[in-house]
């Protein structure tokens, strides 16, 4: 029989084992994730936005395009433009748990305000296909002629989908709740990205060639304004918590922000070479910029003005960020 210090001593010493046991299985990152689609590596980059680094590179599908994460943060959807395939990473482990076959192509994803449903722009197979994100699969599927982007209402009720078919170029809208086309806003030039302002008041639309960002009144379907921009703007968002909208403008290679109240653009800020997309912290404060010419993500404080730059990988595209820091694993 031991004497009471040795048994003390042996259980301090499990206690000790199991805790490093926790340690080693678990980490909080410094700052909330942000997942970055590197198009030509067929990768994602996960950024740890409190450190300012790349802490993990996560193999996906050939031209990650298209991403998504939930609001709880613990979920990122990536299409695979060169594939017909949609990746669902786990961010507790920043690895691939599930492949879903969604057809050839797919470009845009979003998810519905509740989370319970994503939409995917199915470009190759001229659809919208609907994923049950409770069992991450295809329910149905809606025809739509070479869809590329979807935004979807703060109200959950409609899909706003940019239609890239030559000579008929426009936005398809679709109700989410019978998986149908309610009708189309024809257009005269290619749409690019097109985004609700957070509050649902404007949806606010990019066109190939068109020098400017368009201002659609979703209650008339008219367009009511334009923000006029430098040469090709791309992505556009009035994220929440922000005083500003802004615009992805590749041309001279900076993030415009502008007055949703008047529309007019209120000052620029220099990024990478041909910025591609962007996203917002969830205090509205920070913007995340990815530079597909630069190969490196641009961190922008919407207050200052300030830039700070983080190498990521070739042709980086879309980029999602957590609202919060969460738990990853690290270690089995």
């Amino acid at each position: 029989m031991f004497p009471r210090s040795q048994y003390f001593l042996r259980q301090i010493s499990c206690a000790g084992a199991i805790l490093a046991t926790l340690v080693a299985t678990l980490a909080f990152a410094a700052g909330p994730k942000a997942y970055v689609g590197n198009f030509k590596d067929n990768t994602v980059s996960v950024i740890d936005t409190g450190a300012g680094a790349v802490v993990a590179t996560v193999p996906v599908a050939a031209g990650p395009h298209g991403m998504a994460i939930t609001q709880d943060g613990r979920t990122v959807y990536v299409s695979g433009d060169g594939s017909s395939s949609l990746d669902v990473i786990d961010t507790a482990t920043d690895k691939v748990v599930k492949t879903i076959n969604v057809g050839k192509a797919p470009n845009g994803v979003a998810l519905t305000p509740d989370n319970r449903l994503l939409l995917v722009t199915v470009f190759g197979e001229n659809r919208v296909a609907f994923i049950d994100t409770s069992t991450q699969t295809v329910v149905a599927t809606t025809a739509v002629p070479n869809p590329h982007t979807v935004a979807i209402s703060p109200d959950g009720k409609l899909a706003y989908v940019t239609v890239q078919e030559p000579g008929h170029f426009g936005l398809a809208l679709v109700d989410v709740a019978t998986r149908s086309v309610v009708r189309t806003l024809p257009l005269e030039k290619t749409p690019r990205d097109g985004e609700f302002g957070y509050d649902g008041k404007m949806f606010y639309f990019t066109q190939a060639g068109v020098s400017s960002v368009q201002v659609l009144d979703p209650a008339s379907d008219k367009i009511v304004g334009e923000v006029p921009t430098g040469v090709s703007p791309h992505f556009v968002s009035y994220p929440r918590g922000s005083a500003f909208g802004m615009v992805v403008v590749q041309g001279p290679g900076e993030l415009l922000l502008f007055d949703p109240a008047t529309n007019k653009p209120a000052r620029s800020v220099a990024v990478g070479k041909q910025p591609h997309w962007a996203t917002a912290s969830s205090d509205g404060k920070t913007a995340y910029v990815t530079n597909e010419g630069s190969n490196d993500m641009t961190v922008v404080d919407l207050t200052s003005g300030q830039t700070k730059s983080i190498a990521v990988g070739n042709a980086p595209r879309k980029v999602v960020v957590q609202r919060t820091a969460t738990t990853t694993k690290t270690g089995s």
